[in-house]
């Protein structure tokens, strides 16, 4: 058997000595390696998810809204409620006619408490027109969606909002009141693509009503925190973006106040913020892993002041400094690779339970799940050090001495 094979063969026996003890210092190094590794996983994972969905609402769409200055911006600044200004009839008028753009339609938020088979107090209210469905493209599961030339007072909920309004799994055509209005649930939406953590506002919380019907509700100008445009088939994306910001910014009398978006641009600030929280925790992590490696040292020092007489007599029989910081420094190595082997099972045992019972779907990046464990052994080398070099020098009569 080799020195080194014996060193670890050692500090197994001493570890499972002090069970209790070996099994608190790897905690650290345990939690330290499945933070980073889950922060990692659930960011990967949900990037993927937001770049999957190609923009909520799909291939060969644009999205004008308010321009929003950095310095106003957060993590909520696609929500409507955010925005400093609001689109106008004529800014929809202005993308309807431009060149290359197939139909537009505008979104427009309204408040006012909704009661059905219970009663929202701030339902997320959604007017806009009868196009919406031929440009986003979703499917409505159940009925059809309105047409305010035939019904001026029909309605669709979005799949979350439906439950929370009504007993109903499909309530169509049942009566809801707005505003001293009574409406008709004329359909039902199926369950929006919704990526955690995605900016703009999730649609299964919304409830649709006609435009023109909102705006006579409201007795003024309804103005518009998004408008959405289906461009035509063999047009360019880009350049019918291009097109509608400059007619825009010329109908504004030159101000650069709108923001015009490809639907590959709709989730851009989301990846933004998705790494850079993916950045703080990591930090805080590694700050974990050092807690660990103060953690190892800590419970080393004490083990070589137990063992204080065994490294005198093995120095009184001719053990080197260098094999006694060895035999220690192997004790180091078991540890944080014990705890960081663990880590690892136990994150990949949490990223499959996640992707089972929640919508986050993290996935198992295998370079994150080798690096974490590398820099927490690394860790616990260099903190395991400080006590192996205590007990390389110590001198032998005075550790012989020692009770």
């Amino acid at each position: 058997m080799s020195m080194r094979q014996g060193n670890i063969r050692l500090a197994l026996k001493n570890i499972k000595h002090t069970r209790g003890r070996s099994y608190a210092t790897m905690l650290g190094i345990i939690i330290g390696v499945m933070a980073v590794v889950l922060v990692v996983s659930i960011g990967q994972g949900v990037k993927m998810q937001i770049a999957n969905q190609l923009g909520r609402y799909g291939k060969g769409t644009i999205t004008v809204q308010p321009y929003v200055p950095a310095s106003a911006s957060g993590i909520f600044s696609g929500l409507s409620n955010q925005t400093t200004s609001l689109l106008s009839g004529n800014d929809l008028q202005v993308v309807q006619k431009t060149h290359g753009v197939d139909v537009a339609v505008p979104l427009s938020s309204s408040a006012g408490v909704m009661r059905g088979d219970h009663t929202l107090q701030a339902p997320f209210v959604v007017a806009t027109t009868a196009n919406l469905p031929r440009v986003i493209k979703q499917h409505i599961q159940y009925g059809g969606f309105f047409d305010p030339t035939v019904d001026d007072k029909a309605v669709v909920l979005g799949a979350s909002v439906a439950h929370q309004l009504f007993d109903d799994n499909a309530p169509l055509g049942q009566t809801l009141t707005w505003r001293g209005q009574h409406f008709r649930v004329a359909g039902v939406f199926s369950s929006f693509n919704a990526p955690p953590f995605s900016l703009e506002a999730n649609f299964n919380n919304a409830v649709f009503v006609p435009y023109s019907t909102a705006q006579s509700l409201s007795g003024s100008v309804l103005g518009s925190y998004q408008i959405i445009a289906k461009v035509s088939t063999h047009a360019d994306v880009a350049q019918v973006a291009h097109t509608v910001r400059s007619a825009l910014v010329a109908t504004h009398g030159g101000a650069a106040d709108v923001t015009v978006l490809r639907s590959d641009q709709n989730d851009v600030a989301a990846n933004r913020t998705i790494h850079l929280l993916t950045l703080l925790v990591v930090g805080a992590a590694i700050i974990a892993l050092v807690v660990g490696g103060v953690g190892i040292m800590n419970v080393m020092l004490v083990s070589v002041t137990e063992r204080m007489h065994e490294i005198g007599v093995r120095k009184a029989i001719g053990a080197t400094n260098r094999q006694i910081m060895s035999q220690f420094m192997s004790e180091a190595l078991v540890l944080s690779a014990t705890g960081a082997v663990i880590a690892d099972i136990l994150s990949a045992g949490a990223i499959g339970l996640m992707r089972l019972y929640t919508s986050l779907q993290p996935v198992i990046v295998w370079q994150i799940m080798v690096v974490a464990p590398v820099l927490a052994i690394a860790i616990g080398l260099f903190f395991g050090s400080v006590p192996a070099l205590k007990a390389a020098r110590k001198d032998p009569i005075e550790a012989l001495r020692h009770e």
